[in-house]
C-alpha cells in the first residue's frame, strides 16, 4: 500500500460518500448504496450523483463530481466501466482520493478490458487517488454503518457488528460468506470486497484491519496473493499483536488456480508454497467457508486465546468423547493426562462407571446429580495443562440441561480458559438449552469434531504465538556478509547462465557452507598432485556448463582408489564427455574427495513468484525423486524454521536414528538451511535456483559435507 497517497479510512469510515450513477431504483446495483446507507442510518454526508435526477430519496443529487460542494472521502463508481475513467478524472479535479469501482468489464474481460485497466491505473497513480476494484464490491464499516458496497446481504438489519475483519477478492462468493456468518451470528467490523486489486489489494486493507484495536481477527477469501513479502510482514505483525489470520485460499488444483486467473485477473503461485508460509507464519488456513465461520464465531466469543495445545474434553457420552479426542490428535493437538489431583477431584463426583481420565466422561448420571457437573468444569479449569476445554453434551434434556448450559456460561465468565460446547441435538427438543448457551456467549457446535477443529486453529496459534515471542533474538548477521554479498556478484557476474559444480560450491564457499574438499584439474599431471594432497578414494567429476546430468554424460566416478585408477577415470571422463556433446565448454575434471557413510538429504532454493526465496529441504535419493518427501519455508529462516523443517519431514525418523541407526548431525543440517537462507535472501536477484543434491549428513557431531551443487542464475 502506497501510503504517501492513501488512508484507508477514506474507505473504512468515510465521513461523506459520493455515489457516482446514483439510481432511484433501490434494488439495482447503483440504487443500493444509497438505500443501505440511509436504511442502517450512515451519518455522514451523501452526494448522490447523476444527471437525470435533482433529488433522491429526498437527499439532493448533483449532475456531476464536479458540481459538489465538497470532496468527498469516498467516491463509489456505479456506472458503466467505459465511463470509469472519466469519472475518475473529474474525481482528481475535485480533489477526492479515494474511490471504488464496482463495474466488471476491465482484466477479468479480455485484453480490451486489459488495456483500459491499466490506462486506469496509470491515471490513478499521477493522480494520486487510491482505488478499490474495478469488479468489486466495495467496503462496509459496520461500526459507522458506512455501506460503500451494494450486496443484497447488506439489507439485513441491523447487521451485527463484531471483533472481526473480513476482506475477499470475490464479490458475490465473499459476501454470501458475509451473509453465513451473520445469520450464525459473527459479527464484524469491516467488510472489504477487492475485485480485480488493480491498486489496493487484500493485504492493504488486512493490514488497516489489524491495526484497529477493536479487531481481534481477520479472516479472507484469496485466489492470489499479489504481494508474499507483504503478506510475511504482516502475518509476523498478527502474532505480534495475538490476532489471528484466518485464510480460505483457494487454486490448490490447477483446474482451480486457472479459474482463480481468469475470475480476478490473478497470481496464483504455488500452492505449497503457500501452505508451507502460512505454517511458517502461524496462518490459519481454513479449508471450506465452514471452517472459516466456526473460527471466527469462537474467537468473538472466548476471553482470550489459548496459551497451549492441551485440550481437556468433558462428555456426557463416551463415545461423543472418543470422537472429539481422534479430531484433537488429527489437528496435532495434545490430549494430556489430568494427573492424580484433578482426577481424585474428577472421581468424588461421577458415578464409578465413568472416567476420570481425558476424555472425562461424567455420563448421563448428570441428570440425575447436575449440580456435580461444576465440580468437574472446575477441577479440569485448575489444571495447568488444561488450556482449553470442549464439552461435548447429547440427551441432557429438560432441567437438568438448562442447569447443564448455566454452569457452562458460569463457568465461561469465570476463567479466561476458552471453552466451547459440542451439542449434537435437534432445536425442537433442546432449543431452549441451547439458547441458554448463545445468549450466555458460548460458542455452540453441532458436531465435536467441528468444536474441536475451530478450537485447535486458535490452540495452534496461540501455541504458536507464545513460542515466536520466547524466542531469543536471531543474532545479528556476520560481518563478511557483505563482504561474501560482493565477493558472490563477481563470482556470478562472469559466469554462464548455469554454474559449475566447482563454481556452485565455490559460491556456497562465501557463505561458510562446509563444501568437501576439490579442485578442478586441467591434466593428468595436476589432477596426480590433487589427488596426493587431498588423499584417496576420490570421486571424478567431469566440470563443464554444458553438461549438468555427468551420470548421463559418463561424466563421473567414484571410489577412485589409486594413481592408476585416477588417470584411467581422467581420460574415461573426458572422452564420455566429448562424446556425449562435443560443442560443450569443458573447463577440467572435477577431482574431489569421497566421503563415506553420509545419508543423502536434499536443499535446495527457488523464486516463487508470490513469495520470493522459498527454501527446500528433503531426504535425497529415492525419498525426493519418488516418494516426493520435502518441505518447504519462505526465507529468511530461522534456526527454529529450520529445525522445524526437518522433524516435518516423513523421513525425519531415518535422520533422528530410529530402530539401531546412528543418528545423524540434525543441528549441522539447520545451519546450513539457515545459511542457504541467507544467500538466497542476499542474492535473490541474481539465483533463480539452486540445489544441493546431494549434502551428505554425517553421524551427530561430525557435521555434513556439499557433495554436488547447481546453481542457475536469473
Amino acid at each position: 500500500m502506497n501510503k504517501a497517497y492513501t488512508d484507508l479510512k477514506y474507505f473504512l469510515s468515510p465521513r461523506s460518500i459520493a455515489i457516482v450513477g446514483a439510481s432511484n431504483k433501490f434494488d439495482s446495483i447503483s440504487g443500493k448504496p444509497l438505500r443501505f446507507l440511509k436504511e442502517h442510518g450512515y451519518q455522514g454526508k451523501i452526494f448522490p450523483i447523476n444527471p437525470k435526477y435533482d433529488e433522491l430519496a429526498g437527499i439532493k443529487c448533483y449532475k456531476s463530481v464536479l458540481d459538489l460542494p465538497e470532496p468527498a472521502d469516498l467516491a463509489l463508481i456505479a456506472v458503466n466501466y467505459k465511463l470509469v475513467l472519466p469519472v475518475i478524472k473529474q474525481c482528481a479535479e475535485k480533489g477526492i482520493k479515494s474511490a471504488s469501482v464496482f463495474g466488471s468489464g476491465f482484466a477479468e474481460s479480455g485484453e480490451e478490458g486489459r488495456a483500459m485497466q491499466k490506462e486506469l491505473a496509470r491515471f490513478a497513480k499521477d493522480a494520486g487517488i487510491a482505488i478499490c476494484g474495478p469488479n468489486c464490491q466495495g467496503s462496509v464499516s459496520l461500526r459507522d454503518a458506512a455501506i460503500g458496497g451494494f450486496s443484497a446481504a447488506l439489507q439485513l438489519r441491523p447487521l451485527l457488528v463484531g471483533p472481526i475483519g473480513y476482506v475477499t477478492q470475490s464479490g458475490a462468493l465473499g459476501y454470501s460468506i458475509f451473509n453465513l456468518a451473520q445469520e450464525l451470528g459473527v459479527g464484524f467490523s469491516y467488510i472489504a470486497s477487492t475485485g480485480n486489486e488493480m491498486d489496493l489489494h487484500t493485504l492493504d486493507f488486512m493490514e488497516y484491519m489489524l491495526e484497529d484495536p477493536e479487531t481481534q481477527m481477520v479472516i479472507s477469501y484469496l485466489e492470489g496473493i499479489k504481494d508474499g513479502k507483504q503478506f510475511v510482514r504482516l502475518a509476523d505483525r498478527a502474532c505480534e499483536l495475538g490476532k489471528p489470520i484466518v485464510a480460505l485460499k483457494v487454486g490448490r488444483s490447477e483446474i482451480g488456480q486457472k479459474a482463480a486467473a481468469s475470475h480476478t485477473a490473478s497470481l496464483t503461485g504455488s500452492d505449497a508454497v503457500c501452505d508451507a508460509f502460512f505454517r511458517q507464519k502461524g496462518v490459519i488456513r481454513a479449508n471450506d467457508i465452514e471452517d472459516m465461520i466456526d473460527v471466527a464465531a469462537l474467537r468473538q466469543r472466548i476471553p482470550a486465546l489459548p496459551r497451549g495445545t492441551g485440550l481437556g474434553i468433558i462428555t456426557t457420552s463416551g463415545g461423543g468423547g472418543i470422537l472429539a479426542a481422534d479430531a484433537a490428535i488429527d489437528e496435532g493437538l495434545e490430549v494430556p493426562e489430568l494427573g492424580p489431583v484433578t482426577t481424585q477431584a474428577i472421581e468424588k463426583v461421577i458415578p464409578a462407571y465413568g472416567s476420570a481420565l481425558n476424555p472425562v466422561d461424567i455420563t448421563a448420571q448428570v441428570i440425575n446429580e447436575p449440580e456435580d457437573f461444576m465440580h468437574v468444569l472446575q477441577a479440569m479449569v485448575d489444571n495447568a495443562g488444561i488450556h482449553a476445554l470442549v464439552i461435548v453434551v447429547t440427551m441432557i434434556a429438560g432441567e437438568s440441561g438448562r442447569h447443564m448450559a448455566n454452569d457452562i456460561v458460569k463457568m465461561s465468565r469465570k476463567t479466561d480458559k476458552p471453552i466451547t460446547v459440542a451439542w449434537p441435538a435437534g432445536e425442537r427438543l433442546m432449543g431452549d438449552n441451547l439458547q441458554i448457551l448463545i445468549d450466555g456467549g458460548v460458542q455452540l457446535y453441532k458436531s465435536p469434531v467441528r468444536a474441536v477443529k475451530a478450537m485447535g486453529s486458535l490452540m495452534k496459534f496461540g501455541a504458536f504465538r507464545g513460542e515466536v515471542l520466547a524466542r531469543k533474538p536471531a543474532k545479528a548477521a556476520e560481518a563478511a556478509s557483505g563482504k561474501a554479498r560482493d565477493a558472490a556478484h563477481a563470482l556470478l557476474e562472469g559466469a554462464q547462465r548455469t554454474l559449475t559444480e566447482h563454481q556452485g560450491k565455490e559460491l556456497f564457499k562465501l557463505y561458510d557452507l562446509p563444501i568437501t574438499r576439490e579442485e578442478v584439474a586441467t591434466s593428468e599431471e595436476h589432477a596426480i598432485k590433487i589427488a596426493t594432497e587431498i588423499g584417496y578414494p576420490l570421486a571424478l567429476k567431469i566440470d563443464s556448463p554444458d553438461i549438468l546430468h555427468k551420470t548421463e554424460a559418463g561424466g563421473l566416478k567414484l571410489n577412485i582408489a589409486d594413481q592408476e585408477q585416477l588417470v584411467a577415470a581422467y581420460r574415461e571422463v573426458l572422452a564420455n564427455a566429448r562424446a556425449y556433446n562435443a560443442d560443450a565448454q569443458i573447463n577440467g575434471v572435477l577431482v574431489q574427495e569421497m566421503v563415506r557413510g553420509g545419508t543423502e538429504v536434499i536443499v535446495g532454493m527457488n523464486n516463487d513468484p508470490q513469495f520470493g526465496a522459498t527454501i527446500m529441504f528433503g531426504l535425497g535419493g529415492i525419498f525426493v525423486e519418488i516418494l516426493k518427501d520435502v518441505v518447504l519455508r519462505v526465507a529468511p529462516l530461522c534456526r527454529e524454521d529450520a529445525l522445524a523443517m526437518i522433524r516435518e519431514i516423513k523421513g525425519f525418523k531415518v535422520l533422528a536414528g530410529a530402530r539401531g541407526r546412528t543418528k545423524t548431525d540434525i543441528e549441522a543440517i539447520a545451519d546450513v538451511l539457515v545459511k542457504v537462507s541467507r544467500l538466497a535472501v542476499e542474492l535473490e536477484d541474481d539465483i533463480a535456483e539452486l540445489d544441493i543434491n546431494p549434502l551428505l549428513v554425517l553421524p551427530e557431531g561430525e557435521g555434513v559435507r556439499v557433495a554436488d551443487a547447481l546453481v542457475i542464475r536469473k
